[in-house]
Parts: C-alpha cells; structure tokens; sequence
C-alpha cells in the first residue's frame, strides 16, 4: 500500500508541501487543523517604529493588505514562509531567524542592531505566547503589540477529513508546521490522533506535540517546505 500523511498547515491542498510529497510519492490527506480569520484593526503608523516583526504569512498579509510597507522601518520575519509572503509584497525583511521560532526573532534583530531603544510592531495572532514580546523588552524594546489575526484551533469544516486520514491504514504520520496545528488535531481526532507519529517543522512544535502526548518521529532541521520534506523522507528510509 502506498504510504499515506496528514498534513495538517491552513492552505490545505494549495499548500505547496502536499504537492511536493505528492510528487515523491505519498498519498496526502491535506486537511487544515489550523485556519485564521483576519481582525479589524486601526492601521498603524509605520513611521513611529524602527522595526516590524510578523510572526506568520497570515499576519503579514493581514497586516499589508491594510497599510503601505513604508521605506523606513525595517521589518523581521519567523522563517521562510513568512518572508516569502513579505517579498511577495514587496518587502526585504532585514532579519530572518534561522530557526522557525518567534523568540529567535529578538536574536536576529539584535544581530542586525542593538534592541535597547528601539521602537517595535509586533503584528501577530490575538491569543500568542508571550515569549517574544517579553524577549523583545528583556532585550531593551519598545514593543507594541497589534492583533491582525484569530487562529481557529480544529476547525469543524475539518472533521470528516481528518476522520478519514485516521481511517486509513496506510497513515505514516501527521506533519505539524504550528502548536496550534497539534491542539486542533487533538480536537477534531481525539484518542486516534494521538496514536499518529507526528513529524514536526521545529522545536516549538515539537515541544508541544510531546506535551500533548504525541510520539515524534522526525523534526525538520530548518524550517519550510524543504526541511519538512527532509524530514519525511530521512525519517521514512529508516522504518
């Protein structure tokens, strides 16, 4: 039987991860445990920062599709997803973590400049963690903090296909780019979900799939479509 996954990332089949595999392959089921909704907010005014950090494509888009990028301000970018959503509108982000992990955000802008004084927008989901905003002041930031975003943990849309990802008896693993993407599985597959292995795009995930019971197999040692797909494929040769 060919070996079927579960990704899990909110584009769902457009997700260019599921055409990847496809191509190498798997059978996907491609079912978001995570979606977002874009918040209304008051634009801010770009010139007042010296930095805006995104944590997500999602929050970078909510962000741009309601201001002007500006020339002035210098902006930051957890992974490659995120800064291809920015160059995609046009923005160079200065700093890029090489791990896709928000807190690092504080060590890569402190590696462009020193933090102490500086004005920071961090544009992200409603209900994140507080571990960067509380890096960025203990690094000596000003920081602002704009709710763009919601993230919808398991969407009910969701639950037939993850119910039949379950099913299947050719499932190797589930793919987890986010915390959120874990907890939403929980919700919509239950006891079953937490029998799937779950292959993860970094420590944070990672952290979370072990607290919620989950067994990991695989951690993608750079973030993106390409470290996840490594990740598979180093994981699966050796089963």
């Amino acid at each position: 039987m060919t070996p079927a996954l579960l990704a899990t990332r909110p584009e769902g089949e457009r997700d260019p991860l599921v055409a990847r595999l496809r191509a190498l392959g798997y059978r996907v089921h491609a079912v978001p445990t995570v979606v977002t909704e874009a918040l209304p907010f008051a634009p801010p005014d770009l010139a007042a920062f010296d930095w805006v950090v995104v944590t997500s494509a999602a929050g970078a888009r909510a962000l741009l599709d309601a201001i002007e990028p500006g020339a002035d301000v210098r902006w930051a970018a957890v992974g490659p997803r995120t800064a291809a959503e920015l160059a995609g509108r046009g923005v160079v982000p200065a700093a890029v973590p090489e791990q896709s992990r928000g807190v690092r955000i504080a060590e890569a802008i402190a590696g462009v400049e020193p933090l102490a004084g500086l004005r920071v927008l961090l544009a992200r989901a409603d209900a994140a963690a507080g571990d960067l905003p509380a890096a960025l002041h203990d690094a000596g930031a000003r920081v602002e903090q704009l709710a763009v975003y919601h993230t919808v943990v398991g969407p009910e849309p969701s639950r037939a296909g993850v119910a039949a990802a379950l099913a299947d008896p050719g499932l190797r693993a589930a793919l987890f780019a986010s915390g959120s993407a874990v907890r939403g599985l929980l919700r919509l597959g239950g006891a079953a979900a937490r029998q799937v292995p779950a292959v993860t795009i970094g420590p944070a995930t990672t952290d979370v799939a072990t607290a919620e019971g989950l067994r990991v197999v695989a951690e993608a040692a750079r973030p993106g479509v390409d470290g996840m797909v490594e990740a598979v494929r180093g994981w699966d040769r050796k089963i």
